[in-house]
């Protein structure tokens, strides 16, 4: 049935229309109901973001979204009228959103920037048809884009960027955007004549900080992929696509005092909708953002994120769990992920050549990232399986040694690294049932390394209980086999309402780290969690509330870690919001950080902090907190943190960061069973520019640095058994006190002249300045005299193809 929202504004007033003038015929439609969509072959769009084309004024417009964030479901304040058709070459979609002008938020990003504050209208396609998988795609007002991939049920992600086209445009009534999505840049199964495809669209309101959808799935229920709006299109056979991305890079390398020339290219070949080839043939990664500066003195490694697009794009078939992918959407904290598969080990540290004692090689020769020759992925479907093949060859190489401090070069071993995948689905309807299967393998003169992964999945058919599990096996040449495994349990209660239950062990033997990433072996452990989401109170806005623990036992029966987290964050009316953390950590026993030299007894540790963050859509917003806990031995510990973000316009963002920790008593391992306990201080600063000439043009500046200053306290000695660690005079030798800086600085240039072809110029610098400095100052005068690496890179991407 239809409605009219809107008559024919009188031609008189003006002497030409524009669509948002026009009858507005909104079409009542049920979340069961299946929207039939046109074919126009003909329709000659030009996509500008004017929804003026005579094709726009023909078609039926739906506005069914509610309020999502907070999940209120009601009805939202500004209309949002949704039209879309489809011909040969992809799908259309045109929304034109009402808004006060006065009220619009147009922040310019880079692609992805996902948690700025800004206008947005976003499209989830369930291309599989069957709930299996999909592809997110977001207009932000003023034409940055967003896009990614979505598994089962709700598993977001940005690792994925796309070749298809979205303009945003400021209208008389608020604004519009227009999305054209190419069949041939999604994967779909084939499927002669007719083809389900499901939909589901989100606009952000930055001002009042909401979110409206279509159709009625906000993140407080369990299901998502599986109850999206149902569309229809026929004769879709999207036809064999191709592209090539050539590519050059220079790169002046200040540090080596040398220039290096590379030229590549990316492949990516679509014969079918059902199977895509991806490979690069010596690729160049200078170009990508740099790392967050980290310095890490303990014995638990840190994750970094992939950001090598060819790596990103396409992984979703080798997510094994959700735990592979640790993000949180929540006020929780998460932990590390456990994965079979962690693409930065590919062309990353080289392995340490087993050499003589006369043989050196300095610490930054063994840090320094292999290139690669060449890789390829391999993905697709067959019926109800779901497939994947990965393959990676690094380039040769040499380190630059010393026999006898004379200078040598050592010629390094490079990596092969092998990934396959294998994924059965159960067919739709009902509950959802899948099991996976993988195997990595890593191969080197030295060592040779492979992983074997089974996995399942299951959730209900009421989406309240979800299940995901996975057991694997390690096989490195000369060590024994090991095995390990989790099972996970998600259970939904109601609408904002959760519980998750997690148990995990490793018996002592496995190491997946090889190519993929685990904290830790030789435990067993037990994790849960539970949250509580509220919204529309009468006193804020929304409120979630957030208590998880867990307890740890090592292979010997040793208690080695524990707590209890509480979390409450409070979103009041006027966008402000208020966060509370509650920690406690029991007495436990340490095994990992005497690095091999024992195990021993820590004491309980609380925690308590509190934090401020403004109202994030106003060109000006802060945040402040302050938290204090104990050391492993008693000491206290007081942290705090400070953080800016000023957009005088939509084009200049500016942001810092800062964090601070005043620490009495920090445990660090020395050598051996020796301890020493430290008085240290902290600084952590983060400092962003961002200016965009325009969407496609952005120039951005970061500087990340961190300082430690450590003064010896005590010392102590690793006991011959577990337990009470052994205070002790000083040993001889020097002081054990220490400084350390490490510090990050980029200026990058993009610009995108085309989808996904691009030139960048990056230049970047790090600093390594340890173990002398007498202030916090030195770090920013001759420690420039330090170096780790000083480059400058050019690097032109341009794409040809179908």
């Amino acid at each position: 049935m239809r409605k009219c929202v809107a008559t024919v504004l009188p031609l008189l007033l003006s002497s030409w229309v524009t669509a948002s003038d026009l009858i507005k015929v909104v079409v009542d439609i049920t979340p069961t109901e299946t929207v039939v969509l046109e074919r126009h072959e003909d329709a000659d769009i030009e996509l500008d973001g004017d929804l003026t084309e005579d094709v726009w004024n023909k078609l039926d417009a739906y506005d069914e979204f509610v309020v999502l964030e907070p999940d209120t479901l009601e009805q939202p304040e500004h209309a949002t009228r949704v039209r879309l058709f489809y011909d040969e070459s992809g799908l259309y979609l045109g929304i034109d959103m009402d808004q006060p002008a006065d009220s619009l938020i147009a922040r310019l990003s880079g692609r992805d920037r996902r948690r700025i504050n800004r206008d947005s209208i976003n499209v989830t396609l369930d291309t599989s048809g069957e709930g299996r998988y999909g592809y997110w795609f977001g207009i932000n007002l003023g034409d940055s884009l967003s896009d990614g991939t979505l598994l089962p049920e709700k598993r977001f992600s940005n690792e994925w960027d796309g070749a298809w086209r979205g303009i945003s445009r400021v209208t008389e009534n608020g604004w519009s955007g227009e999305f054209h999505i190419p069949w041939g840049t999604v994967a779909m199964p084939i499927s002669p004549g007719k083809r389900r495809i499901g939909l589901y669209m989100s606009r952000k309101v930055a001002y009042r900080d909401e979110r409206y959808g279509w159709p009625t799935l906000p993140r407080t229920r369990p299901k998502f992929i599986s109850e999206m709006q149902s569309l229809e299109v026929n004769g879709i056979d999207p036809k064999q696509q191709y592209s090539i991305y050539p590519f050059t890079s220079v790169t002046d390398d200040r540090f080596d005092d040398r220039v290096r020339y590379r030229s590549g290219a990316d492949l990516f070949w679509r014969p079918s909708s059902n199977f895509q080839l991806t490979a690069t043939v010596n690729p160049d990664f200078g170009a990508v953002e740099s790392d967050d500066v980290v310095i890490n003195l303990t014995a638990t490694e840190t994750f970094f994120p992939e950001k090598r697009l060819f790596f990103v794009e396409g992984q979703d078939v080798f997510v094994t769990s959700p735990r592979a992918r640790t993000q949180s959407m929540g006020v929780g904290n998460t932990g590390t992920p456990t994965t079979l598969i962690n693409t930065r080990r590919i062309g990353g540290k080289p392995l340490e050549p087993e050499l003589g004692s006369e043989y050196s090689i300095s610490d930054r020769e063994l840090d320094q990232p292999v290139d690669l020759l060449a890789a390829m992925k391999v993905t697709g479907q067959a019926g109800r399986f779901r497939y994947g093949v990965l393959a990676a060859f690094e380039d040769d190489f040499k380190f630059d040694a010393a026999l006898n401090d004379d200078p040598i070069h050592l010629e390094g071993n490079p990596t092969d690294y092998g990934v396959a995948r294998i994924l059965y689905e159960d067919a739709p309807g009902g509950a959802y049932k899948a099991l996976g299967l993988m195997t990595t393998a890593t191969l080197n003169e030295q060592r040779d390394a492979m992983t074997h992964g089974l996995d399942a999945h299951y959730l209900t058919a009421g989406g309240k209980l979800k299940v995901d599990g996975q057991l694997y096996l390690s096989d490195i040449e000369g060590e024994e086999s090991g095995t390990g495994g989790f099972v996970d349990f998600h259970y939904n209660f109601r609408q904002g309402v959760e519980q998750r239950l997690g148990i995990e062990w490793a018996d002592r033997h496995v190491d997946i780290n090889d190519l993929g990433f685990q904290s830790r072996n030789d435990y067993w452990q037990i994790r849960t969690a539970h949250t509580r989401t509220s919204s529309n109170l009468s006193w804020a806005r929304n409120n979630q509330f957030d208590v998880r623990g867990f307890i740890q036992k090592n292979g010997d029966g040793y208690f080695t870690r524990g707590g209890i987290f509480l979390a409450n964050r409070t979103t009041f009316h006027n966008l402000h919001q208020f966060t509370i953390r509650a920690n406690f950590f029991p007495e436990s026993y340490d095994d990992l950080n005497s690095f091999g030299n024992g195990t021993y007894r820590i004491e309980e540790n609380p925690w308590l902090g509190f934090s401020f963050d403004s109202d994030r859509s106003k060109p000006f917003s802060y945040g402040m907190g302050i938290g204090t806990h104990k050391e492993k031995l008693g000491g206290d510990t007081i942290i705090t943190r400070l953080n800016f973000t000023w957009r005088p316009s939509d084009r200049f963002a500016l942001t810092f960061h800062t964090r601070h920790s005043d620490r009495r008593g920090w445990l660090l391992h020395q050598e051996d069973r020796n301890m020493t306990a430290f008085d240290a201080e902290q600084w952590t600063p983060r400092l962003s520019a961002e200016y965009f000439v325009s969407a496609r043009q952005q120039l951005r500046f970061s500087l990340q640095w961190v300082g430690i200053k450590a003064r010896e306290r005590d010392f102590y000695l690793v006991p011959d058994r577990p337990g009470d660690l052994i205070e002790v005079l000083k040993p001889e030798g020097p002081s054990d006190s220490f400084s350390l800086s490490q510090m990050t600085m980029q200026l990058r240039y993009r610009w995108e002249i085309a989808p996904l072809s691009d030139v960048f110029l990056v230049y970047t610098r790090l600093v390594d300045h340890s173990g002398s400095l007498k202030s916090f100052s030195d770090a920013f005068s001759d420690g420039y005299d330090d170096p780790m690496g000083n480059a400058l890179v050019f690097k032109i991407r341009y794409r040809f193809g179908s």
